[in-house]
């Protein structure tokens, strides 16, 4: 089955972990799901429709590993652990849609619920060892909600208001558009027209987290590297396309790609994981849209100036850190370990990683419409991850996501705990 030689695998307890987890870590290309090496992975495309991947959803034998870190036993599904029931986990959302193919079942709002009670995290995907599931069935966990909306069913009220501000506002939190710039310490005016850099900030860093959007332009003016900001930037269509209203999410992503073509850029940089999966991977792939720039998080540029003597960094005051990886910028884009090389180049920095990190990262629980419709569920998966984070005996937990963030700190808030929550690049212009 394996088509491995027993012998070079052997492991010294005698099998006592899966073959899988012996072998040399890989990653898919541009995907932090690990890439398996004892089987040919089957063609499974990623943008389809639900009747696509009825084959799929066949081969899932319930087994629960999509429950658990394989050897470690740490659990990795909010969803299913905040619901307690078979449905909340993939494994019985893939037998609902087992059901819902064969018309044995019907959609209803209530089984709608159960989907959408999901951040869309892709670490149940990562557990799987089911060559068709393994690295695929976030895709149609998507492709189901986007059948909701196609009947009436979904979105969910929340979403559907969030819909309503985009289109009114072109951001979810139903903020003034005017006031979208509010956060910038100088006037759009004072930058110029077109540049080789653009920076995205995304609504959640221009309406709640401006922190970490001013911490961005401060390090690129203390850089002095060419760049710009959008004077009428709008939302991405993140919110929309993970509810299912991927039409309407495709409409924003199109006025998105004029305005930033219109600024000539090389690179486009976010600080945002949505925004940046939603660009990269979205636009070009779901959606079939040519980007004449290049699409980096963050993490990437801030690295490459501090290497190139851009930017000089010292001690900012904080000495011991846990770092958080978000889902959409980890498991789904593969984005590791260019934030983490970041913070190892702060002086007098120490980073103490969680016991679940990077593939096998446990979810804030901001992701995937969740923080709207079920805010018991982002508590709850939030707490989670700060008692983590406080195990470490960290005092900070960083994060390269302003969902992340928020979502943390309002945990922070909720358990009266003592530890900062900062953005990646806040933690590099304290050290600026």
């Amino acid at each position: 089955m394996f088509n491995v030689k027993k012998k070079e695998y052997l492991y010294k307890k005698d099998y006592e972990a899966p073959v899988r987890d012996l072998l040399p870590k890989e990653f898919e290309p541009d995907y932090g799901i690990t890439k398996v090496n004892y089987w040919t992975p089957p063609e499974v495309s990623r943008y389809e429709d639900l009747e696509y991947y009825r084959f799929c959803v066949d081969q899932c034998i319930k087994c629960a590993c999509c429950r658990l870190v394989a050897r470690e036993w740490d659990r990795i599904c909010p969803s299913g652990e905040l619901g307690a029931f078979e449905s909340y986990y993939a494994s019985g959302k893939n037998l609902l849609i087992w059901g819902l193919l064969r018309d044995e079942i019907e959609l209803t709002e209530e089984i709608a619920k159960i989907f959408y009670h999901c951040t869309l995290c892709g670490n149940c995907t990562q557990q799987c060892a089911v060559p068709h599931i393994h690295g695929n069935m976030v895709y149609w966990f998507e492709a189901f909600r986007e059948k909701a909306v196609a009947m009436g069913i979904g979105p969910l009220p929340e979403h559907k208001e969030q819909a309503v501000n985009i289109d009114a506002e072109h951001n979810p939190y139903g903020e003034p558009h005017t006031r979208r710039l509010d956060w910038l310490p100088f006037s759009v005016e004072d930058l110029p027209d077109k540049a080789e850099i653009v920076f995205f900030a995304g609504c959640t860093d221009s309406y709640l987290e401006k922190r970490a959007a001013q911490s961005m332009v401060e390090i690129l003016k203390k850089a002095g590297v060419d760049f710009t900001i959008s004077k009428d930037e709008r939302c991405c269509g993140m919110p929309l396309q993970r509810t299912g209203q991927t039409a309407e999410a495709k409409e924003r992503a199109t006025y998105v790609v004029e305005d930033l073509h219109r600024l000539q850029p090389k690179i486009v940089v976010t600080n945002c994981a949505g925004c940046y999966r939603m660009l990269k991977e979205d636009y070009p792939n779901r959606y079939g849209m040519k980007l004449n720039f290049e699409v980096v998080p963050s993490a990437s540029l801030v690295l490459d100036l501090i290497e190139k003597g851009n930017i000089k960094l010292k001690k900012n005051g904080i000495n011991k850190i846990t770092y958080h990886d978000p889902c959409e910028l980890g498991r789904l884009k593969g984005v590791y370990e260019s934030p983490r090389e970041v913070l190892a180049k702060i002086p007098g920095v120490e980073l103490i990683e969680m016991k679940r990190n990077r593939e096998n990262a446990w979810c804030c629980g901001g992701g995937g419409g969740v923080m709207a419709a079920f805010p018991q569920l982002a508590a709850f998966s939030s707490t989670k991850r700060i008692e983590e984070a406080m195990a470490t005996g960290a005092e900070a937990v960083v994060s390269h996501c302003p969902a992340c963030e928020r979502n943390l700190r309002a945990a922070t808030v909720r358990a009266k705990v003592k530890m900062q929550v900062l953005s990646l690049v806040e933690m590099v212009a304290k050290a600026v």
